[in-house]
């Protein structure tokens, strides 16, 4: 680890505690448009640097693995940058030329780099201050803005069609629901909340996700849902399943007709022939475009997306068509490293609940750039981290 450069004094303690609460909070809230920083995301980045500026960066795994991805991906895009530049003489800056500019592509690298600073320094601050309360409340309180956004909505009969909250389009308000679904059974698997909480919290989020008929989100958090709704150390918990699920059954028979005329679920029965569903749509086709040399070190992010057109909508697609089999096997390990960390401190059931859901959702649509990801992935491996700590503590 990275030597302390000050000591922090409880006053760095809690103003680091509100910027992180008040980060989460807003983080339902987009007041520019689409790729634009946010306010959370502002607030996040004055976090991180503090938290960089005074507290350890933890130099294990992770942070090799992560750097070494951003590494590759700056390297890669710099290679055709210059490729474009000498050889074709084709870089375009200007955002009203009616070709796409060429600092787009590189908007991407500084996300990345972003969301990398931001993941080293939630584990650093966590590792350091050892309270993750700010979390719950942070999570609370942005579940309360988007349940305000909805009863305003019902009230004023002003509710589009698929909801958004205060987001720009309903697939990031479907994203985030994926997310805050892991954030909120870490905090009930690791005792910050009780289960009748979660299970308020887990049907809210639910309710959010199928209200903006993102398929990849509501499909993915129902089909984790069952597996959510085991209570941890609950005696008879195998009884309790069974009830569960023949009453989530028994609700659907007897509901079978009001849920069969919902678009949400005709959406789900068509999505195998849907256009949007298809893979050619989604970007998977992009990486047979390239020749053997880009498949294995990677094409870049430009040639990808003029080959589909538009943004590839799967993060595997994406990243392994821009970089190749390489780029895609140091962010695989990076992933491996989580699914193995979770299910040797949760089991498989919690490998369900804290990876599955945002696993499932990126199949479909590229969510690395979203920074609530990044987030519940950093709490995810520092609450894993210290019960692996407690059972080697136990087992010693």
């Amino acid at each position: 680890m990275i030597k302390f450069k000050t000591k922090m004094s409880n006053l760095s303690k809690n103003s680091l505690n509100l910027i992180l609460y008040l980060s989460i909070s807003f983080y339902p809230i987009y007041l520019f448009g689409s790729g634009s920083i946010q306010l959370s995301h502002f607030l996040l980045l004055i976090f991180s640097i503090i938290v960089l500026l005074k507290i350890n960066i933890p130099l294990d795994r992770y942070f090799y693995t992560f750097l070494s991805f951003v590494i590759y991906c700056y390297f890669v895009s710099i290679f055709y940058l210059y490729h474009d530049l000498y050889v074709f003489n084709d870089i375009n800056l200007y955002i009203s030329s009616s070709k796409t500019p060429t600092i787009k592509y590189l908007r991407e690298l500084l996300f990345l780099t972003y969301n990398f600073i931001l993941t080293i320094s939630l584990l650093s601050f966590f590792n350091y201050q050892k309270k993750y309360i700010v979390i719950f409340y942070g999570l609370s309180t942005a579940i309360l803005i988007i349940l305000f956004s909805l009863i305003y909505g019902i009230l004023n009969e002003s509710l589009a069609f698929r909801f958004t909250g205060y987001f720009n389009n309903p697939n990031q308000l479907g994203y985030f629901c994926v997310c805050i679904f892991s954030l909120t059974y870490l905090l009930y698997r690791n005792l910050y909340i009780p289960y009748y909480l979660m299970v308020i919290f887990l049907s809210i989020i639910i309710l959010f996700s199928v209200l903006t008929l993102s398929k990849a989100s509501y499909i993915s958090l129902l089909l984790c849902a069952i597996f959510a709704i085991k209570p941890y150390n609950y005696k008879y918990f195998r009884l309790y399943e069974i009830i569960a699920v023949l009453f989530v059954i028994f609700i659907f028979v007897l509901f079978f007709k009001n849920i069969s005329e919902m678009f949400f679920f005709d959406r789900i029965l068509n999505m195998w022939t849907e256009q949007d569903s298809s893979l050619e749509v989604r970007g998977y086709l992009v990486f047979f475009e390239a020749n053997s040399i880009q498949a294995f070190f990677g094409m870049g992010i430009k040639n990808a997306i003029n080959i589909q057109n538009y943004d590839i909508h799967s993060t595997l697609a994406m990243i392994i068509s821009s970089f190749g089999f390489v780029g895609f096997a140091i962010f695989c390990s990076l992933l491996l490293f989580w699914i193995l960390d979770i299910n040797k401190s949760y089991g498989f059931r919690g490998v369900i609940c804290v990876c599955a859901p945002s696993l499932l959702y990126g199949l479909t649509h590229n969510g690395i750039r979203f920074s609530i990801f990044w987030i519940m992935f950093a709490v995810s491996i520092y609450f894993s981290k210290e019960i692996i700590k407690q059972k080697n503590v136990k087992d010693f």
